[in-house]
C-alpha cells in the first residue's frame, strides 16, 4: 500500500483482475466489468425521475466511474466479455452435460435433436423424468429447419380424406400459436380456382370442412372471391381461365427457432442436452437394452450414458438406430422436398399463393420479407443422408410451375438465391411419394427401445404426448417415480410467455426503440426471434453498444446476436448461427457469404478457436454454400425428361 495511491492501486489490481476473467471466458457481473450504462433500464422500470437521481448519486459519489468496472479495459478487450447469466446455455453447459451424460443415470434418453426429438424431451422433463437428449449434428439441422415452415392443418390431406390428421393438425396449430407467438404467426393463404366449377365446388366443401375441423377462435374463416376479386388480391397471377379462388388462414413459423425454444424449455425443465453428440451403439446386459454408447464429435471423447428407455427420434436416421440396436426391419421411405429462393420484386406475391401443378400436386409461393420462396417437391430418395442438395431438374420442376401460373413470368436458375433440401421421414407403404400418410408410427422392442417414425413438424406436440403416454405405460416398472401427467399443451415454449403477441410488440417497440435508438422493424425482428428473450439481447449494450451494430453494413443481424447465439443458444459451428440461429444462409442476397468472416472472428473470440480453426470453419460453410448453388452449373435439364428420379414435368400438360 503506498499512502495516497491507493485508488490507484486499487484500480490497477481490479482492472488485472478483470483482464485475467475476459482472457478466461468467465461470466462477468456488474463488479467485474458490465455495467457502463444502466440508465435507459432504471428510465423504463423506475421512471426518469428515480433513475435521474440515482444517477446524480452514483456521479457524486464516483466522479471517476472507478466503481464501473467497465471502463477499466478497452473496448477491443471486453467485446469478448460475457455477462453474467450469458452462460445458461453455452458451449460450458455442452460440456458439463457431457459430463453428466457420462456420469449419472437417466429414466429415459432421446436420440434426436430435431422437433420430434424436442418434444419428447421436453414433454418427459415436464412430466418429472430425468432425461437426456443427445443429436449427432446440430439442433434442427435435418428435417426440422428443412420445412415449408408451416404450421398447418393440411389442406391436401383433406383432399385425400385423411380426417384425423386434418383434426389432430387443426387443433395442434391452436395450441402451438399460443405457446410460441412470437414464432408462430396466422398468414393468409390463397388459392387461384381454374379448372371449372366441379373444381370450386371441391375446394368450396373442402375450406367448409376445414373451418368445421378447426372451430379455431385464433384464426379468421375462409372466403370466396370471384376472378376480379382474386386479381385485386394478386395482380400477377394468370387471368386465362381463372374462375375464382378462395382465403384461408393458417400459420407460418421459424422452424429451426421452433425447435431450439422447444430444446430450451426441455433444458429449463432439467433435461441434460447437448448438439453435435452421436449414438454410435447400444448398451446391452441380460437381453436389455441399458443405454447408449456416445461419440463427442467436435472432441472426439467417447462415452456411455445408462437409461432405463431409449428413444430413437432420429427422423431419415430412423433405420441407422434400429440397426445399432439389431431392433427389426427398416421402417422408412424417406421422400425429398426442395425449396428455392428469389428477390420478392422477382415474385412480387401478397399472400401465400398456392398452386396446383402439372402433375396434380400442390406448391407454396409464399412471401418472406424481400424475399419470395417457392416449395415443394416430394421424390424418393435413396442417397446420403447428411447430403441433400437440390438438383437442376427439381429447381426446373418449380420454376416451370411457377412461370405456367403467372403473367410475364420467366424465372430461371439464374434468379434463384439460395435453396434448401430436406427428407421427410415417412413411415414405408406403397404409393407415390405425395400419396403417402403424413401420420406417424410408434414401435416398441421389448428390450427397451421406443421409435417413433413419420408424422409432421404441426403434430410435434400430440406426438411426444402419445409416445410417453404409451411407453410409461409399456415400461412402468422401469422407472423410479410415476410420472405426472403431459403439460406440454399450457405450458408456454421459451421466450413464449406472451398473452396478445401484437399488444407485445407494440409496447416494446415503443418503450425501448428510442431508448436503444433501433428503428422499429429491428426491434420487431428481434422479438419475432427470441420472444421475451430479446431482452438479453439488447442487454449487451449496457456493456458495449457495438453489439447493437449490424454484422456489416446493410445486414439485418446484429453483432450481439452472435455472442447470444454461442452463450444462450449452444451454437458451436458458424454454419450453426448462419443457417439456423438466423436464417442469413438461405434469405440473404449473398447466402450471408458477406457477413460470414465478422461471425467467424466474434465466434473464434466467444470459443476459443485458432486461427486455423476458425479458417476451416469458413471453408466448411462457403463449401455448404457451393453445394447448395451447384444445381446452376448442372446441365438443363428438357421439359418432360426425367433424370433418374427427378420430378416429371409432362410438356404438353399445363399448371393451374
Amino acid at each position: 500500500q503506498i499512502p495516497g495511491q491507493e485508488l490507484q492501486q486499487w484500480q490497477r489490481v481490479k482492472t488485472a483482475a478483470t483482464e485475467v476473467l475476459v482472457q478466461q471466458g468467465a461470466a462477468l457481473s456488474h463488479h467485474h466489468g458490465v455495467g457502463t450504462m444502466h440508465r435507459p433500464w432504471m428510465q423504463a422500470y423506475l421512471g426518469p425521475q428515480a433513475a435521474n437521481m440515482l444517477h446524480a448519486l452514483k456521479r457524486s459519489l464516483d466522479p471517476r466511474a472507478i466503481m464501473n468496472p467497465a471502463k477499466l479495459l478497452p473496448e477491443e478487450k471486453l467485446a469478448t466479455a460475457v455477462p453474467a447469466a450469458y452462460g445458461s446455455f453455452s458451449h460450458k453447459t455442452r460440456a458439463a452435460n457431457l459430463e453428466r451424460m457420462a456420469n449419472e443415470s437417466f429414466d429415459l434418453v432421446v436420440i434426436g435433436g430435431g422437433i420430434t426429438g424436442a418434444g419428447i424431451a421436453r414433454d418427459a422433463a415436464l412430466r418429472g423424468l430425468k432425461v437426456a437428449l443427445l443429436e449427432k449434428g446440430d439442433f434442427a439441422s435435418g428435417t426440422s429447419s428443412k420445412s415449408s415452415k408451416m404450421i398447418h392443418g393440411g389442406l391436401r390431406y383433406l383432399k385425400q380424406l385423411d380426417l384425423k390428421l386434418v383434426k389432430e393438425s387443426l387443433h395442434e396449430r391452436e395450441i402451438l400459436l399460443h405457446l410460441a407467438p412470437h414464432l408462430i404467426h396466422a398468414t393468409p393463404y390463397l388459392i387461384p380456382s381454374y379448372k371449372g366449377r366441379l373444381e370450386k365446388i371441391e375446394y368450396h366443401i373442402g375450406m367448409i370442412g376445414y373451418d368445421l375441423l378447426a372451430s379455431s377462435k385464433s384464426i379468421a374463416h375462409y372466403q370466396t372471391l370471384s376472378p376480379e376479386q382474386v386479381t385485386e388480391q394478386e395482380p400477377n397471377l394468370k387471368k386465362q381461365g381463372l374462375r375464382g379462388g378462395f382465403i384461408y388462414y393458417d400459420c407460418l413459423v421459424n422452424d429451426a427457432r421452433l425447435t431450439l425454444a422447444t430444446i430450451k424449455s426441455a433444458a429449463e425443465q432439467g433435461a441434460v442436452v447437448a448438439n453435435y453428440v452421436e449414438c454410435v451403439g447400444m448398451m446391452m446386459e441380460d437381453h436389455r437394452i441399458r443405454g447408449v454408447q456416445f461419440r463427442d464429435v467436435l472432441g472426439d471423447r467417447r462415452g456411455t450414458l445408462n437409461a432405463q428407455v431409449v428413444v430413437n427420434a432420429t427422423g431419415p436416421w430412423t433405420d441407422r438406430i434400429l440397426g445399432l440396436a439389431g431392433a427389426g426391419d427398416p421402417l422408412l421411405r424417406p421422400t425429398k422436398g426442395i425449396h428455392i429462393v428469389v428477390l420478392r420484386e422477382k415474385l412480387p406475391v401478397r399472400h401465400i399463393v398456392v398452386l396446383s401443378t402439372h402433375d396434380e400436386r400442390m406448391i407454396f409461393v409464399v412471401p418472406l420479407g424481400e424475399f419470395t420462396y417457392i416449395g415443394t417437391t416430394d421424390t424418393d430418395y435413396d442417397g446420403p443422408l447428411d447430403e441433400v442438395f437440390a438438383e437442376r431438374a427439381e429447381v426446373q420442376y418449380l420454376l416451370e410451375n411457377v412461370n405456367a401460373c403467372f403473367e410475364n413470368l420467366a424465372l430461371d436458375a439464374a434468379d434463384v438465391i439460395s435453396t434448401w433440401a430436406g427428407l421427410r421421414p415417412l413411415v414405408k407403404e406403397e404409393g407415390s411419394p405425395s400419396s403417402i400418410s403424413r401420420d406417424y408410427e410408434i414401435v416398441f422392442d421389448d428390450k427397451g427401445l421406443v421409435t417413433i417414425a413419420g408424422g409432421k413438424l404441426t403434430t410435434y406436440r400430440s406426438m411426444a404426448k402419445t409416445l410417453l403416454d404409451e411407453t410409461l405405460q409399456r415400461f412402468a416398472d422401469r422407472f423410479s417415480k410415476p410420472a405426472s401427467a403431459c403439460r406440454t399443451d399450457t405450458v408456454p415454449l421459451y421466450g413464449g410467455e406472451i398473452a396478445d403477441f401484437a399488444k407485445y410488440v407494440d409496447g416494446e417497440t415503443r418503450g425501448w426503440g428510442p431508448l436503444w435508438e433501433l428503428p422499429k422493424a429491428a426491434l420487431q425482428r428481434l422479438i419475432q426471434n427470441y420472444g421475451t428473450d430479446y431482452h438479453k439481447v439488447l442487454a449487451l449494450a449496457l456493456e458495449n453498444r457495438a453489439w447493437l451494430q449490424p454484422l456489416v453494413p446493410g445486414c439485418r443481424v446484429l453483432k450481439g446476436e452472435v455472442l447470444y447465439a454461442v452463450a444462450q443458444e449452444m451454437a458451436m459451428t458458424v454454419e450453426d448461427f448462419m443457417a439456423r440461429r438466423t436464417d442469413l444462409q438461405h434469405f440473404d442476397t449473398s447466402r450471408g457469404l458477406a457477413a460470414v468472416d465478422e461471425v467467424a472472428e466474434l465466434m473464434a473470440q466467444l470459443l476459443g478457436w485458432t486461427d486455423a480453426e476458425k479458417n476451416r470453419q469458413l471453408e466448411i460453410y462457403r463449401r455448404k454454400v457451393a453445394k447448395m448453388m451447384a444445381f446452376q452449373s448442372e446441365p438443363e435439364a428438357e421439359s418432360g425428361e426425367n433424370p433418374g428420379k427427378q420430378p416429371t414435368f409432362p410438356a404438353k400438360t399445363k399448371a393451374c
